[in-house]
């Protein structure tokens, strides 16, 4: 794959022009029809082994953390903010005792251990932002919304969450 740099003024329009032409013909279409159906593809196969590999890295962290004290579950970044692994609906006590009053999840759905009902149960916010792993990140969209929820519970000085 060849990523183009695009010069001030050129739209985004040129970038990989050259290349579509040259890897799937001159035909613009065909270029166009081959990469939508090569990235469905690649998400398809991406979202396959994911979904396979889930578990078994989960147990394999659980055990982790099990043996290794200097293995933490979560990370503190920031005043404000914890960053770490999907919680277990028994550690949403937990997190409600240490302050955390907002849980903002970019997992795919099931990869998401603790349903948004526990959450609120504790008085717990939880924004989901379904989030493929390895090669896909959110929408701008999505960011924008996390980011605002994160001002919105920092202006409470509210702990927050981020798996």
């Amino acid at each position: 794959m060849h990523i183009e740099e695009l010069k001030v003024g050129e739209g985004a329009e040129r970038a990989g022009e050259e290349e579509n032409k040259s890897y799937y013909g001159s035909n613009e279409v065909l270029g166009i029809e081959r990469s939508v159906e090569e990235w469905d593809a690649k998400r398809v196969l991406v979202g396959a082994g994911a979904r396979a590999l889930f578990y078994p890295t989960l147990f394999y962290n659980v055990v982790r953390n099990k043996i290794q004290p200097e293995f933490r579950w979560w990370d503190r970044v920031d005043e404000f903010i914890l960053l770490g692994a999907v919680p277990f609906p028994t550690d949403v006590p937990r997190l409600k005792e240490n302050g955390v009053r907002g849980v903002i999840t970019l997992n795919e759905p099931y990869e998401t251990l603790v349903p948004t009902s526990l959450y609120h149960n504790y008085g717990i916010n939880h924004l989901v932002i379904p989030t493929r792993d390895y090669y896909f990140a959110p929408s701008l969209t999505s960011i924008c919304q996390a980011i605002d929820f994160i001002h919105s519970k920092r202006s409470l000085r509210a702990l927050l969450m981020l798996v």
